[in-house]
This record gives C-alpha cells, sequence and structure tokens, in this order.
C-alpha cells in the first residue's frame, strides 16, 4: 500500500496519477489541518477538488482530521515565535510533525510507504536512505524537508525529484482532471489574509521604541513581533538612508534599526539540529540556506554539544533567528537546524 498525500493542487495530483502505474493498492490522503471554509477557496487544498480527483483516478480517497494537532504544534509555535522575537518557518515544522510523522505512525503499516508532491528525491547511497534536492532547482523543496525523521526516509517516495515543473504542468492540462487548473499557493496555507492581520489578530497592540542602533530614538512601532530582520517596510521613519530591522529585543520591546551594511553578518549560531546524514567530524566544510528561496553559500560548521556554530564565507543580508539553516553535500542534504543568534 502506497499513502499519497492530496492537497488538490496540481503536484499532488499527478503524484498520485504517476504512482496509480506502479502500485496495486493506493490510498489518497486528505489532512484537514484548520478549518477549511474561508481559506480553502482561496488556495489550492479544496476537498471538492480532491472527491472529483480520486473518484476520475478510481483511487481510495481517505480525509483525516489534525486539526487540533495542527493548532497545538504549528499555529501555537507560529505565534510564540513571533512573540519571541524570531521569525518562524511553520511550513518545515508541519513536513517534520503532522505531514509525514503522523500518517506514518497513524496510518501505516509495516510494508507501507507514503509519497508527496514535493520536488525532492530520496536515494539508497551505500546502504543509507539520503535526502537529495530535486533535479528541477527551480522547484527544489529539500530545505523545507531536512527535518524528517531519516528513518522515514525509506518509506518516502517523491515522484516529482526527477521532473521539471513545466513538465508536470503540461502533462495534468493533457489528463483533464480539472475544469481550470488551480494556481499554485505563494502562501501560508491556514493565512485568509497577510501575515501582519493575522498576528493583529491575535496579538495586542504593543506600542515601543525604534532605535537607530546609534541609539537615537527614530519612532515608535505598534509591536516588535510585527516585523522580521531586514524588514524595510512598515517602518515609518524617515532617516537619510535607507533603514532596516537589525535586531529585535521582545524583553525590552524595541526594534533596532540601520543602514545595510549592519544587516550584514557572517556568523550564527544554529539550534534544534537534525542530521540526516552521519557526520563524525566535530567541524566540516559545506554549503547552506539560511531561507527557502536563498542562494547556497559555502560555510564552515562547527558542532558544540547539541548546537553548531556556522561561519560563512561571505557576509549575508538579513540572517534571521527562527528560519532554518539547511547544509549540502552537494545535491545531499546532510541536515539542518533553527538559527538561533547571530554573532
Amino acid at each position: 500500500m502506497i499513502y499519497v498525500g492530496l492537497s488538490g493542487g496540481i503536484d499532488s495530483t499527478y503524484s498520485l496519477y504517476l504512482l496509480k502505474k506502479f502500485f496495486s493498492e493506493v490510498t489518497a490522503v486528505f489532512l484537514i489541518l484548520f478549518d477549511q471554509k474561508d481559506i480553502c477557496s482561496l488556495k489550492c487544498c479544496n476537498l471538492e477538488d480532491v472527491i472529483n480527483i480520486t473518484k476520475k483516478l478510481n483511487v481510495k480517497l481517505e480525509i483525516i482530521d489534525f486539526r487540533e494537532n495542527f493548532r497545538r504544534e504549528i499555529i501555537n509555535n507560529f505565534i510564540s515565535e513571533y512573540k519571541n522575537g524570531r521569525t518562524p518557518n511553520p511550513c518545515v515544522l508541519c513536513n517534520e510533525k503532522i505531514k509525514f510523522k503522523l500518517i506514518i505512525e497513524n496510518s501505516m503499516k509495516q510494508n507501507d510507504y507514503i509519497a508527496t508532491g514535493h520536488y525532492a528525491r530520496v536515494q539508497n547511497i551505500n546502504g543509507n536512505y539520503c535526502l537529495l534536492k530535486g533535479i528541477d532547482i527551480s522547484k527544489d523543496q529539500s530545505y523545507m524537508l531536512y527535518r524528517i525523521d531519516k528513518n522515514y526516509l525509506s518509506k518516502i517516495i517523491f515522484p516529482l525529484g526527477t521532473y521539471y515543473k513545466k513538465e508536470v504542468i503540461n502533462e495534468v492540462k493533457k489528463l483533464n482532471l480539472y475544469e481550470k487548473i488551480p494556481n499554485e499557493s505563494q502562501d501560508l496555507c491556514f493565512l485568509v489574509d497577510k501575515k501582519e492581520n493575522f498576528l493583529k489578530d491575535i496579538l495586542p497592540e504593543y506600542k515601543g521604541d525604534i532605535l537607530h542602533i546609534s541609539g537615537k530614538k527614530l519612532g515608535t512601532h505598534k509591536g516588535y513581533y510585527f516585523y522580521t530582520i531586514g524588514q524595510r517596510e512598515g517602518l515609518n521613519i524617515s532617516w537619510k538612508e535607507p533603514l532596516y530591522v537589525i535586531d529585535i529585543n521582545p524583553e525590552k520591546n524595541i526594534l533596532f534599526v540601520g543602514e545595510r551594511v549592519y544587516a550584514m553578518k557572517n556568523e550564527f549560531t544554529v539550534k534544534s539540529l537534525n542530521w540526516l546524514c552521519e557526520i563524525n567530524k566535530s567541524s566540516f566544510n559545506a554549503k547552506v540556506k539560511i531561507r527557502y528561496k536563498s542562494k547556497e553559500i559555502d560555510c564552515y560548521v562547527e558542532k558544540i554539544d547539541t548546537q553548531a556554530k556556522v561561519k560563512l564565507k561571505f557576509n549575508e543580508f538579513a540572517i534571521t533567528p527562527g528560519q532554518s539553516a539547511v547544509f549540502y553535500k552537494d545535491e545531499i542534504v546532510l541536515g539542518g537546524g533553527i538559527i538561533d543568534k547571530v554573532l
């Protein structure tokens, strides 16, 4: 049996279509993660589409309600991280704690597999299952998957890892599974509106000082948790040069801002590490991505107890606590963790 995560978007749909050719027993799984009514009409997670697709492909559909788990593990963490002056990536956490973990632990038996429409690959290299980038580098999603338990990799299949997005779009159009091909979702799945509006509905206005890094007061903010490192828009302050958020102090309710040069850093620490490959050395050279769509950067990694210290070859703009740092060796994902402190 293979369980295929199906959102209604074209990537998971084409994955289901491909896997139906190779597995005699296929079950599509649709996860209810939040109240669907207001959100899914705007996103690519439409249950009506999912039902129609599974009927046309003659595939069994299993609908699982994980709303309580999603609220507890993902949304509460999202809010908590912003309250702590950090910028989280809930999609990374969802892949770790919800999409793979809960399906594997609740639905799958020993010889079952799970598949999703992510653009990534799993390969057995010298007896070890490794996570690799998808061949379509412009769509590669290995960054989002680095927190998966490495013991699960032997059970995971990514059918689109060897496909280019353009190929998938063209093939899906030929299948006539949709009245209209859905748009690709660009935002967080549980947000109806902008992130700032979501937070404003939950967190109170909490005015505080905006200080230049020299100590001069430049203005007042309405809540430090509405900002992120490197942000320029929404500061409502005037200065002779463009200013960016350089640091956030939740305890004192202060936003520190400065010129771009002050947001250029090359050292940081990483916590909550998850290694997908066995690394016996206490230090090593690798490449690292510090946000999903960023370029890879040469770095030196030093493992210190349960954390790591990372030094980049060059300064990088807006290294952001709460985001993930994911380490690569060529195409292979070594592992990664959450950026903790910028040094």
